[in-house]
């Protein structure tokens, strides 16, 4: 990680906490999308590529502004905070549950798909049982 890292992130961060946003995405609970999560401290997940992006799935929607998500990764682990999964494309993945965050609209850039209704109840339950 490079100081520059931060520097062309927040450069994004402006231009998306910016933008008027005309097409209003609407996402749904259990839905992965595509987001800018940016360049962020020590051991939390960061985006990817030139616009720091990565796949997140919606665990709660609050209002259209505003989201819990919890980060997807490629890597799978056999940790408790860990969700694996195969995803509709074939492809192993992994939710990231001990990440859970809250994040805006403006970061959502596009649908990829929805888990099935028993695989994000069963991730619910997990992450209820870790606030229990």
């Amino acid at each position: 990680m490079y100081k520059n890292d931060f520097d062309k992130w927040n450069e994004i961060k402006k231009r998306v906490h910016s933008q008027k946003i005309f097409h209003h995405p609407f996402p749904k609970e259990g839905e992965v999308w595509m987001s800018i999560l940016g360049r962020n401290v020590g051991f939390e997940q960061n985006g990817g590529g030139n616009n720091f992006s990565r796949p997140i799935l919606v665990i709660k929607k609050f209002n259209n502004q505003m989201f819990w998500i919890a980060p997807l990764s490629t890597k799978q682990k056999n940790l408790d905070f860990y969700y694996n999964f195969i995803d509709s494309d074939h492809r192993k993945v992994s939710v990231i549950l001990a990440q859970l965050r809250l994040i805006s609209v403006k970061r959502f850039k596009r649908k990829m798909y929805e888990l099935s209704a028993s695989k994000f109840e069963n991730i619910k339950q997990i992450l209820k049982s870790f606030i229990a």
